[in-house]
C-alpha cells in the first residue's frame, strides 16, 4: 500500500544492529554514483533498532506511558483488511467479511475509548491516518464510526490531517461519499503503476485507463487532497513506462506522489523464481528511475517534501509521515498498529482474531515495547532533516555533544563521490545522494550514536 511501509512498521520491533565503523559507509570511487556508490541498501527506514520488551514488561512499560504529561500527537488506525494480496506487498491482510470487519471495529472503538480515558489531557492530534491492509475496503460507515470517536474523545488541532488509505477501485461516487462525510480530507491511494500489463502481472484489480479515469473523477471533486504511490523497478516495467505513469498522475490533478523503490518480498521473488513475472529492475539501474521522476515533477513546479514524496500545492503536507520517520508521540489502535511514544516504539501482533479477544476481555497492553535510545532526540533531529535533502552538521555537533571527527570523514568522502555538496555548516544531497539517501542518513545515525557524547551538552 502507500504510506504503510511507514506506518505499519512504526512500531514493530527489529533485530539490533551493530554500530558499525565509518569504513561500511565509505562510498565507491565511481563515475558513476547513483548506480554503482554502494552495493546495497543498508534498510528500508532508517532509524536505530533496539531489543523490545514484551508480556509483563512491556505492559508494565505502557501503562506507565500513558501517564506521561500531554503532547502534540498522531493517531495511527490499522485495518488489516484487503480483497486481495498484490505480489509486491509484504504486509499481512485478510478478508474484509462484514462480520469480522465489524466486531473489529468495535474493538477499535473500545480500544480508542480507553487511550482517550488515560489520556484525558492529551494534546491536540494533528495527525491521524488509517493504515493497512487497504482500509477503503470497509463500507464507510464502519469508518465513520471510528472516525466519530475519535472526535469525541479527543482535541483536534483546526488543521488536523485525517488520512485514508485504498485502492483507486474503492473509491466508487457512494464510497466516496460516504468516507468525505466520515470526515476524511486526504486519501492516500496505492495505484503503483497505470501500465495495464504491469498492473494485471502483480494483483492489481483494475486496468491503467480504468485507474486514471477514476482518480481524475476523484481529483475533479477537490474536497481532499489526493495522494498516489508509484513504484519503480517493477517486474516488466522500464525508466519510460515509469515516467510515463508520472506523467499520467500529474494529467490526474492529484496533490501529492510518491516514488517508491521496489523491495522484494518473499512472494514476488518466489514468482520471480517460478518465472510468473520477469526479473525486477537491478538496484543498480533503478536510480535511473528515480532521477527521472525527479527531472520530471521538479520540471513541472512540484515541491519535493522529502525523499520520496512530492507535493504539487500547499494542499498536500506529509504530516503523518513525517511524524512518524521522526518518532514523535503516535498512538496505535488496532492489530498490527505500531506508535512510539516518548521514545518509544510499541507494536501489537497483527493477529485480528487474538486482539479482539484481547479487547473485550479488557486486556489493553501492547505486545511489545522497545525502549529508547540516549541518542532518540538526536536521531529524530537527524532523520527530519535527511528526509529534506540535507544536514545542518554543525548544528548536530553543538546541540548532542558528537564528536564530529567521524562525521566530517563520512561528508569528505560523500562529497568527493559527488553525493552531497558542502557549504558553511551544511551538507546537502545532490541527486545522487538523495537516491541513496536511507544509506546516508543510516551512516549519520549509526556514525554519531557511535560517538555521541551527550544529550544537549
Amino acid at each position: 500500500m502507500t504510506e504503510t511501509s511507514t506506518a505499519n512498521q512504526a512500531g514493530m520491533p527489529l533485530p539490533a544492529h551493530d554500530i558499525y565503523s565509518v569504513e561500511k559507509y565509505l562510498s565507491a570511487k565511481t563515475d558513476d554514483p547513483l548506480s554503482l556508490a554502494f552495493t546495497s541498501k543498508f534498510t528500508v527506514h532508517a532509524g536505530q533498532a533496539a531489543t523490545p520488551y514484551s508480556g509483563a514488561k512491556a505492559s508494565s512499560i505502557y501503562q506507565d506511558l500513558l501517564t506521561r504529561p500531554p503532547a502534540p500527537s498522531a493517531i495511527y488506525v490499522h485495518m488489516p483488511f484487503c480483497q486481495g494480496k498484490c505480489l509486491y506487498c509484504g504486509f499481512a491482510g485478510s478478508l474484509p467479511l462484514r462480520d469480522l470487519t465489524a466486531r473489529y471495529v468495535q474493538a477499535i472503538k473500545t480500544e480508542l475509548e480507553f487511550l482517550a480515558r488515560h489520556q484525558a489531557a492529551l494534546g491536540p492530534i494533528r495527525t491521524i491516518y488509517f493504515g493497512g491492509g487497504t482500509p477503503s475496503s470497509l463500507v464507510p460507515q464502519e469508518l465513520e464510526l471510528i472516525c466519530q470517536v475519535i472526535r469525541k474523545n479527543f482535541t483536534l488541532a483546526n488543521d488536523c490531517e485525517i488520512t485514508l488509505e485504498g485502492r483507486i477501485h474503492d473509491f466508487t461516487s457512494e464510497k466516496t461519499e460516504g468516507f468525505l462525510a466520515a470526515g476524511f480530507n486526504r486519501f492516500s491511494i496505492g495505484i503503483q503503476s497505470f501500465d495495464t500489463s504491469v498492473r494485471k502481472s502483480l494483483g492489481r484489480v483494475s486496468d491503467g485507463a480504468t485507474a486514471k479515469k477514476l482518480l481524475e473523477n476523484l481529483t475533479s471533486l477537490q474536497r481532499a487532497a489526493v495522494i498516489i504511490d508509484l513504484i519503480y523497478g517493477l517486474p516488466g516495467q522500464s525508466v519510460e513506462t515509469f515516467v510515463n505513469d508520472v506523467i499520467a498522475a500529474d494529467q490526474a490533478g492529484v496533490d501529492g506522489l510518491d516514488t517508491y523503490q521496489l523491495n522484494v518480498f518473499e512472494e514476488l521473488n518466489r514468482a520471480v523464481e517460478l518465472g510468473r513475472v520477469p526479473v525486477p529492475a537491478s538496484l543498480s539501474s533503478q536510480g535511473r528511475y528515480y532521477v527521472a521522476a525527479a527531472e520530471y515533477l521538479l520540471g513541472k513546479h512540484w515541491h519535493r517534501l522529502s525523499l520520496s514524496h512530492y507535493g504539487r500545492s500547499t494542499r498536500e503536507r506529509n504530516i503523518y509521515n513525517a511524524w512518524a520517520k521522526r518518532r514523535l508521540r503516535c498512538l496505535a489502535a488496532g492489530a498490527g498498529a505500531g506508535g512510539f511514544f516518548d521514545g518509544h516504539a510499541t507494536y501489537r501482533l497483527p493477529d485480528i482474531d487474538r486482539y479482539i479477544r484481547q479487547i473485550t476481555e479488557g486486556n489493553f497492553s501492547t505486545d511489545f515495547v522497545t525502549p529508547p535510545s540516549k541518542a532518540g532526540p538526536m536521531i529524530s533531529f537527524i532523520v527530519g532533516q535527511m528526509e529534506e535533502g540535507h544536514l545542518d552538521f554543525q548544528e548536530l555537533s553543538r546541540r548532542f555533544g558528537v564528536n564530529p571527527g567521524p562525521l566530517e570523514r563520512l561528508l569528505s568522502d560523500w562529497h568527493q563521490a559527488r553525493l552531497v555538496e558542502l557549504g558553511g555548516e551544511t551538507m546537502t544531497m545532490t541527486t545522487e545522494g538523495l537516491f541513496w539517501g536511507v544509506n546516508l542518513t543510516q551512516a549519520v545515525i549509526d556514525t554519531t550514536a557511535n560517538n555521541f557524547i551527550g544529550e544537549n551538552k
